[in-house]
């Protein structure tokens, strides 16, 4: 059977707000690709109307945003987001499909020390360091037209805070007393069954925000996840730090346990930077590997894996990708250094 095409030059023609009816109809991933097709469509693409189309449809999905950080003085950030990439008939090499595209974000803060989270599509920037100085300030970037804007401040400065979203709220801990390191105090937040648990030192507390109530929390929790990289998915703690396996825990096990099933990934380097996120119930793993003489520049990697726990003290993940993202090679001067999921 005969399939009908849509001619081209009707595609072209159709007015703004049918072409925004469909294009929200269309994977975010794939966004970067039709804005190739002409100048209307990456015009289009950048309309406030089409996310608040998505977002009436109940069609937002999760989309991964990268930040890296200049070591100079200047601290100059560069944003990426995971889309998939156009495959060329020239291409020869295996590819996962996917790829870290720029985000072009001017008149990006100071994101130094600070502490990010999502809220649905905005990414809050609170805190942090400017000019070798705690911060009280809060500022917000607007994922739909990635556009930073000025939020209010906080009532106290602070430099690595730990902040957790729950229940709408977001609560900022820490990072107001400096240490003897130069640091501020440092606590672990996340936010597991409703509640938000906060670790500092060896022990930590529990916080339920339906009664006001705290509770104290054993020792077998905190890890030090301020130095390491950790996520919750489905109220499961997810952490990795320097040359060990992937950790879980949650509050019904009590007690961390390696990830298993992810031999198909290698070793990462002792001081590799790894991220981990929350990516739809999956997990998100970005990693830096050093390249070229001496190891002077990096390549970002990333796998997405499926998580299955298959009793009470099992989960295994099963990878479904791994692959280089970043096009280019990143210089030793620009630190990896947040991993976001935002909602849009």
């Amino acid at each position: 059977m005969k399939k009908n095409k849509v001619p081209t030059e009707l595609i072209f023609s159709l007015p703004n707000d049918l072409l925004v009816n469909i294009l929200a109809r269309v994977s975010r991933l794939d966004y970067p690709i039709l804005s190739l097709v002409s100048k209307r469509f990456s015009s289009v693409l950048t309309l406030p109307e089409l996310y608040q189309t998505r977002s009436l449809v109940g069609l937002t999905e999760n989309c991964l945003y990268v930040c890296l950080l200049s070591s100079r003085a200047d601290r100059i950030p560069s944003w990426f987001k995971l889309c998939r990439r156009p495959i060329l008939a020239s291409d020869t090499r295996k590819s996962s499909g996917y790829v870290l595209a720029t985000i072009p974000i001017p008149h990006s803060p100071p994101l130094h020390r600070s502490s990010l989270v999502a809220v649905g599509s905005n990414i809050y920037n609170i805190g942090g360091s400017i000019s070798q100085s705690q911060s009280s300030s809060v500022s917000i970037l607007d994922c739909w037209s990635h556009t930073w804007l000025e939020g209010p401040s906080m009532q106290v400065e602070r430099e690595y805070p730990s902040a957790s979203l729950l229940d709408g709220k977001i609560y900022v801990t820490g990072g107001c007393r400096l240490t003897f390191h130069g640091c501020g105090d440092q606590t672990d937040n996340v936010v597991v069954d409703g509640k938000l648990h906060s670790c500092g030192g060896y022990k930590g507390v529990a916080y339920n925000p339906n009664d006001g109530r705290w509770d104290s929390l054993g020792s077998e929790m905190n890890l030090g996840l301020k130095w390491s990289s950790s996520c919750v998915i489905e109220n499961v703690i997810y952490y990795y730090y320097h040359n060990e396996n992937i950790k879980w825990y949650d509050t019904k096990v009590r007690s961390w346990r390696t990830l298993n099933g992810l031999k198909t990934l290698p070793r990462f380097a002792r001081y590799a930077n790894v991220r981990l996120a929350d990516y739809g119930g999956k997990m998100a793993l970005f990693w830096d590997k050093f390249t070229g003489c001496g190891n002077q520049n990096r390549m970002i990697w990333c796998a997405i894996i499926a998580l299955e726990r298959r009793n009470n003290e099992e989960i295994w993940g099963n990878v479904e990708w791994s692959d280089a993202v970043l096009p280019h090679q990143v210089p030793m001067d620009y630190v990896f250094e947040y991993v976001v999921a935002v909602n849009v």
